[in-house]
C-alpha cells in the first residue's frame, strides 16, 4: 500500500524530496544554535500573579447537564502507513471520546478511494471498494462511538481530486450508495445508523476545492437533495470552511440555501484559535448568523479545533495546550455550540511535522499520551460521575480562566475543574456551600495537570463541615481537578505522557518554524 507524507505535508512532497538535503542540514545547525542560546540564557521566563478571585458555588442551584464535547477526527484503528502504529480503542474510551470524524484517512474513506473508477457505473456493486473504508469504520463502531461521515477528500498532492465533480448527480449517486453500504447493508454492508454526513472539506481554499464558491453551492444543493430524497432522517450539512470570515461561505451560503429552499441540517466550520475566547466567540457569532438567516433549528458544529497551527509544537504537546484544552471544553459549554471534533486524535509523528509545529495529535502513534489528553480525562471524569451542572456564571475565558462543577444525581460525588491557559499566576478562594451530606464525613480530592504534574493527587483530605473552603493559587497553564465525594473510589490519576524533545523545547526554533510553517500552508492551501 502506498505510503502516504501526512496531511499537511502531502501536496508538498515533491517539493520537499527537492529540498531536503537544504532542510537537514539547516535544521541540525539551528538545533546547535538553539542549544548554544538556551545555555547562555538558561531561563528568560518570568511569572507574575494576578489578584484573587472568588469561586462560589451552591450545591443546590444547578442549571442543565454538562456536555462533554468528546468528539475527535480519526478513529482508533492504526495509522495503517505508519510502522508501529496501534490500536487507540482503550485510550480514546479512557478519555471518553464518542463521537469521531472521518476527515483525513488519507485515503480510506474518501469518495474516489471507494468509487475509484469516475467512468464505472454508479449502480453496479462492482464499482465500489469498500475493503479500506470499512477497516476504518468498524473499530469507530466497536469503540462504542457514533460516526460524523464526511464525504470528499483527505489532504492530497493530487490535483484531480479538488476539482468540483465534473458530474454532480453522479458524485451525489456514488455518496448515497456510500449511505446505503453503511445504512442498509447494500453491497455485503452494515446497519450502523450513520446520521451525520457532510458535504466536502474547507472548500474555502483551493487546496481542498479548486472550484468557485457557486459551485459548492450547487455540489452541495444536488448532493442534499438525493440523500434527503433516499432517507429524510439524515442529517446533512456543510460547508465545513477553514474558518467564518470568508462571505462566500457564511451569508453567501446561506443566502443560497434561504432562496433555493435548501435544507441545512448542521453547519459545520473550523477554527485553529489563540485563545479558548476565540473559539467562543466564534461559536456564538456562527449561532446569531445561522438564527438570523432563519436556520434556528440548524445544528452549529465546528469539525476541526485546535490551538492556532502555527504555534510552536511543544505549546501543542505541554500543559499549556492542556490549559486551552480544558479552558475550551468549558466555554463551549455556554457557546451554544453544538459539537466540537478536535483535530486530531492520532497522526504520523515525524521529525519535520514537529519542528514546524504540525503534530496536532492527542496521542502519538503508537499509544501514548500528550498531556492535552488529560484534560479530556479530567473532563470525562467531571461529566460521567457529576453530570448536572452547578450554576456558574457564564464562562467565556475572556480572562484566561475557566471553571466548571457538577453534581450527581445522586448526590454522592461533586466534580470541579479549574483551568488558567494565559492568565498570570492566579490566587483563588473555592467556597462550595450547601453540601448534600448533612455533616457526613466526605472527602476531598485535588489532582493537578502542570508541567510535571500529570492528572496527579496532591491533596486527599477528609472533612465532615457543611461548606468546602480551599485557598489555592492557579498557576499559567494550569488545570485544577477537585472531586468531593462520600463514596469510596475517586478517579484514576493520570496516565505517563509523552516527553518532548529538546529540540522542541528551544525557543530559538520559534521564527524558523514559524516561516517554514507558513510556506508550506502557503504552498498547501494557496
Amino acid at each position: 500500500m502506498k505510503t502516504l507524507i501526512p496531511h499537511f505535508l502531502q501536496k508538498f512532497k515533491r517539493n520537499y524530496y527537492h529540498t531536503r538535503t537544504l532542510l537537514i542540514p539547516l535544521t541540525f545547525f539551528i538545533i546547535l544554535l538553539g542549544v548554544s542560546f538556551t545555555t547562555a540564557f538558561p531561563s528568560l521566563t518570568t511569572h507574575t500573579t494576578m489578584d484573587s478571585f472568588m469561586i462560589s458555588l451552591d450545591g443546590t442551584q444547578t442549571n442543565g447537564t454538562i456536555k462533554p464535547y468528546a468528539e475527535i477526527n480519526c478513529g482508533p484503528a492504526p495509522i495503517y502507513y505508519i510502522e508501529n502504529s496501534v490500536d487507540l480503542t482503550n485510550q480514546y474510551q479512557d478519555i471518553g471520546i464518542n463521537f469521531i470524524r472521518t476527515h483525513d484517512f488519507f485515503g480510506p474513506t474518501d469518495v474516489s478511494a471507494i468509487f475509484p473508477n469516475w467512468d464505472a457505473n454508479p449502480y453496479d456493486e462492482e464499482s465500489y471498494n469498500f475493503t479500506s473504508s470499512d477497516e476504518m469504520i468498524a473499530p469507530i463502531i466497536n469503540a462504542g462511538c457514533k460516526v460524523f461521515y464526511r464525504l470528499g477528500e483527505s489532504a492530497s498532492d493530487n490535483n484531480s481530486l479538488r476539482i468540483p465533480p465534473a458530474n454532480m448527480t453522479k458524485w451525489a449517486e456514488v455518496c448515497k450508495h456510500i449511505v446505503m453500504h453503511y445504512n442498509n447493508g447494500w453491497n455485503n454492508g452494515h446497519h450502523y445508523n450513520i446520521t451525520y454526513w457532510e458535504i466536502w472539506n474547507e472548500p474555502d481554499l483551493n487546496g481542498f476545492w479548486d472550484g468557485t464558491a457557486n459551485e459548492y453551492y450547487i455540489l452541495y444543493h444536488t448532493i442534499a437533495q438525493i440523500l434527503k430524497a433516499y432517507n429524510p432522517s439524515l442529517k446533512i450539512g456543510g460547508p465545513c470552511t477553514s474558518s467564518i470570515a470568508d462571505m462566500n461561505f457564511t451569508h453567501g451560503f446561506l443566502t443560497y440555501l434561504v432562496n433555493n429552499e435548501i435544507p441545512l441540517d448542521f453547519y459545520s466550520w473550523h477554527h485553529y484559535a489563540d485563545t479558548p475566547h476565540d473559539l467562543y466567540t466564534s461559536s456564538r457569532t456562527v449561532r446569531t448568523l445561522l438564527d438570523s438567516y432563519g436556520f434556528a433549528d440548524c445544528e452549529s458544529i465546528n469539525t476541526e479545533w485546535n490551538v492556532n497551527i502555527l504555534t510552536p509544537q511543544r505549546d501543542k504537546d505541554n500543559a499549556k495546550n492542556a490549559a486551552f484544552t480544558a479552558c475550551s471544553l468549558t466555554t463551549f459549554q455556554d457557546a451554544s455550540i453544538d459539537y466540537a471534533f478536535r483535530y486530531r486524535g492520532t497522526q504520523d509523528n515525524n521529525w519535520l511535522m514537529r519542528l514546524i509545529g504540525f503534530d496536532l495529535a492527542l496521542f502519538t502513534h503508537d499509544g501514548i499520551y500528550k498531556t492535552p489528553a488529560l484534560a479530556y480525562n479530567a473532563m470525562h471524569y467531571l461529566m460521567r460521575d457529576t453530570p448536572i451542572r452547578l450554576t456558574t456564571p457564564t464562562m467565556d475565558a475572556s480572562n484566561g480562566i475557566t471553571y466548571l462543577a457538577g453534581i450527581s444525581e445522586d448526590k454522592t460525588n461533586i466534580s470541579i475543574i479549574i483551568s488558567n491557559y494565559e492568565a498570570p499566576d492566579t490566587p483563588y478562594t473555592l467556597n462550595l456551600t450547601k453540601l448534600p451530606w448533612n455533616n457526613i464525613s466526605y472527602t476531598a480530592v485535588f489532582y493537578l495537570i502542570d508541567e510535571d504534574h500529570h492528572l496527579e493527587i496532591v491533596e486527599n483530605v477528609t472533612s465532615d463541615k457543611s461548606v468546602y473552603s480551599t485557598m489555592q493559587t492557579l498557576e499559567k497553564s494550569t488545570i485544577h481537578f477537585i472531586r468531593l465525594t462520600n463514596s469510596t473510589v475517586v478517579p484514576d490519576e493520570g496516565p505517563v505522557v509523552a516527553s518532548i524533545p529538546l529540540f522542541l523545547r528551544l525557543r530559538i526554533f520559534d521564527p524558523i518554524a514559524r516561516i517554514i510553517g507558513i510556506f508550506i500552508m502557503i504552498l498547501i492551501f494557496g
